[in-house]
């Protein structure tokens, strides 16, 4: 009522949700006639390793002196009693009814990008993750901060919990945990683990062909060839960053290195990384706890995003960001925020990075105003500080 609207009436049309789900990934599906047209043999089937050298297709034998193996990853799912009543995150967004309390188990991205979702459409939603806080791979401080928005939008957090056990049926699921030693249970529709991904050699038959694996996926050398000398990996069977961009970059990099040898190497130093939540949360290079965990000396800032023009006026007003400077030339390191442009503007943290670009090149810059970039660019000039502070955010 604040802008003026009223949504009196609006309601939820969970089928029409999914059916339009089906539809913009249908969409989004590459057509094996765009890589025929490029010279490709397209071959569309269930593919089984039969040597390094030869794979099994639709009872066909493919030889190639060289492969690469780009067949994405599987969720992880946990060994625990009753867990064939758990869904995982590939089922999540095509449920046949919607869920009206929802439990998801891992607070990583997937997991969070599913409870704002949810929560935004009106389920109850509880996370529980085994961790102290959310988001491990950003600093506690931008992790908290998206807590706290998270659960001003009705999200509930049991973290620092040790999963034990589900039980009941789908429609009606108990999750037991226990938080220092104290047993706990929730009572949910579906629960959704959403604890990761990992690339299986199960998947394409190549269990006896002796590959190295490591946490998430295959052993790589810089150049994405596998133990197997003769198969090279890319994407999420590669173990590395988990990200559809760094698939495609890692594709054509073991393409070339397979076809012309080994000459490409893959720099993950400079990847940005976004997080859908609402607000989105989004880094890239360094953040404060890597830097002093490789002995970097670094200045810190931070600023709250708060009271800037445009977001007052769009009433999305709340925010946060940090920036990891060089102690020793004030060479931008690394970024991460809190914002609702965030998936757009880390691209202008990542190349500052790139370029290595300084805290006083960047307050020369001018930006648009307003913006959200402007904030970006002002927070260089600020006294940087180790130890910050951070705000309370406002939105609930």
């Amino acid at each position: 009522m604040r802008f003026g609207t009223t949504t009196a009436g609006a309601e939820l049309n969970w089928p029409t949700v999914v059916r339009r789900q089906h539809q913009i990934v249908e969409e989004l599906q590459p057509r094996p006639a765009s890589l025929e047209d490029m010279g490709a043999t397209v071959v569309l089937g269930e593919a089984r390793f039969a040597d390094a050298h030869t794979v099994a297709v639709n009872g066909s034998a493919l030889w190639g002196e060289r492969i690469i193996i780009a067949a994405g990853s599987t969720p992880i799912v946990p060994t625990l009693p009753g867990i064939d009543v758990a869904i995982t995150s590939d089922e999540i967004l095509f449920l046949p009814v919607f869920p009206r309390r929802l439990v998801i188990v891992g607070a990583g991205a997937i997991g969070l990008e599913m409870a704002g979702a949810f929560s935004d459409f009106g389920a109850g939603v509880t996370v529980i993750d085994q961790e102290r806080e959310i988001l491990p791979a950003f600093d506690t401080d931008v992790a908290a901060y998206v807590r706290k928005i998270l659960e001003g939008r009705g999200v509930t957090f049991h973290l620092a919990a040790t999963l034990t056990s589900f039980s009941g049926t789908r429609g009606d699921i108990t999750v037991r945990f226990t938080r220092d030693g104290e047993p706990h249970e929730v009572t949910a529709d579906q629960a959704c683990v959403a604890i990761g991904r990992r690339w299986s050699p199960e998947t394409l038959g190549a269990e006896h062909l002796g590959l190295a694996m490591r946490h998430l996926g295959l052993e790589v050398t810089p150049y994405l060839r596998t133990s197997v000398t003769t198969i090279y990996a890319a994407g999420d069977a590669a173990g590395n960053v988990q990200l559809t961009p760094v698939a495609a970059y890692e594709g054509r990099l073991a393409a070339h290195n397979a076809l012309e040898g080994d000459r490409l190497i893959f720099d993950e130093r400079v990847v940005p990384q976004a997080v859908f939540t609402t607000p989105e949360v989004a880094r890239v290079g360094l953040t404060h706890r890597e830097a002093e965990a490789s002995g970097v000396k670094c200045h810190v800032a931070t600023q709250d995003l708060r009271g800037a023009s445009n977001g007052r006026a769009t009433g999305e007003d709340d925010g946060y960001l940090k920036l990891v400077f060089d102690a020793a030339d004030e060479r931008l390191l690394g970024a991460q925020m809190v914002s609702y442009a965030g998936a757009e503007l880390i691209q202008t943290a990542a190349l500052g990075i790139l370029s290595g670009v300084t805290a006083s090149v960047l307050t020369t810059q001018l930006s648009v105003h307003p913006s959200h970039t402007e904030r970006f660019i002002k927070i260089a000039g600020h006294d940087h500080h180790e130890v910050c502070e951070v705000p309370e955010p406002t939105t609930s």
